[in-house]
């Protein structure tokens, strides 16, 4: 951590030394105390008894235990107090690390928690998938790529259950940086985890990788779904992904699909239409689909009858969709 430039305040001495004694690392928590010796730091006191007697199984000396902790009687230490301290469970290593994260993540020390996170991804220390969740959105939310992709992969080499609202937050990162080929990637990890995109997140995502054309990754996102979000909204994303590729014939193969699926057209789903096929030159069919569009208008549906992806189609495909 030093190394680092990360210099450890009292709570994180206290951890460690937590830490040191679970993995009886009794030379790591000597260089620790005398960091705490050096800055007048002190231990609470079930720390500094499970400290003691750590030091006593390994026949260490315990002079510089108790310089750094004067306060504290040698007689309080008995064996009951430590024997209290000791029941905890098996896990409790994988629980330290998750509290020293969260303790730097709480302080915003987000080096520190790449640092921890590395250097357990090497020794395949297994954290709580909340706690990895938590810290995806984290650094997402402070606008911190590398961060939070760095906590994703972690995730993923352990095998780690990762919170739809990460992935989301994740994702969003990338859309908003461009970073097509991630969104790719951590979409694959979410439809691999069972997680669904949803129909807004999935057109949205199909129509996006469209524009910086990218359509076979549009077509994959929309084969991934599952048969109730393939609506309105995402055939219509996929059409307008094709038109912004300049694949025309494509797009309206698809439209084709879309009725003979039974899957109802939209005013969002014309607006893509007729603007895909004014940009390819397409006059005959403009004017064919401008009259299907009025004759839709002319339904006088109201807003709270038309269907969710109807409505989401709509506000996604309101004006010029074809980039």
């Amino acid at each position: 951590m030093q190394e680092a430039g990360v210099q450890p305040d009292k709570a994180t001495c206290n951890i460690l030394v937590e830490k040191c004694c679970k993995t009886r690392e009794t030379w790591a928590m000597t260089h620790i105390l005398q960091y705490m010796k050096e800055n007048r730091f002190v231990l609470r006191y079930p720390v500094y008894l499970e400290a003691l007697e750590t030091l006593k199984v390994a026949s260490e000396s315990d002079v510089l235990l108790r310089q750094v902790n004067p306060h504290f009687s040698i007689e309080r230490a008995n064996k009951d107090e430590i024997d209290d301290c000791n029941a905890i469970s098996t896990d409790i290593e994988s629980v330290i690390d998750g509290r020293l994260v969260l303790h730097f993540l709480r302080r915003k020390n987000f080096v520190a928690v790449d640092y921890l996170l590395s250097y357990m991804m090497d020794k395949n220390t297994r954290l709580d998938s909340r706690i990895i969740s938590t810290v995806i959105e984290v650094n997402s939310a402070h606008c911190r790529p590398t961060g939070a992709l760095l906590a994703f992969e972690y995730g993923v080499k352990m095998g780690l259950r990762i919170e739809r609202t990460a992935y989301l937050a994740l994702i969003g990162v990338f859309i908003r940086t461009n970073s097509y080929p991630k969104v790719m990637h951590i979409v694959e990890e979410m439809i691999r985890a069972e997680i669904s995109l949803g129909t807004y997140l999935g057109a949205l995502l199909i129509y996006r990788l469209g524009c910086v054309r990218k359509p076979g990754s549009s077509a994959k996102i929309f084969d991934s779904l599952p048969d109730e979000q393939k609506n309105t909204a995402t055939y219509t994303a996929l059409i307008a992904a094709y038109f912004s590729s300049g694949n025309t014939d494509k797009g309206l193969k698809m439209f084709t699909e879309m009725k003979r699926k039974g899957v109802r057209a939209a005013l969002g789903t014309y607006n893509v239409l007729l603007s895909g096929l004014e940009k390819g030159g397409r006059v005959h069919e403009v004017e064919c689909f401008r009259r299907e569009k009025k004759n839709l208008q002319g339904d006088g549906r109201f807003e709270d009858t038309v269907p969710l992806e109807e409505m989401i189609c709509n506000r996604l495909f309101a004006g010029d969709a074809v980039s």
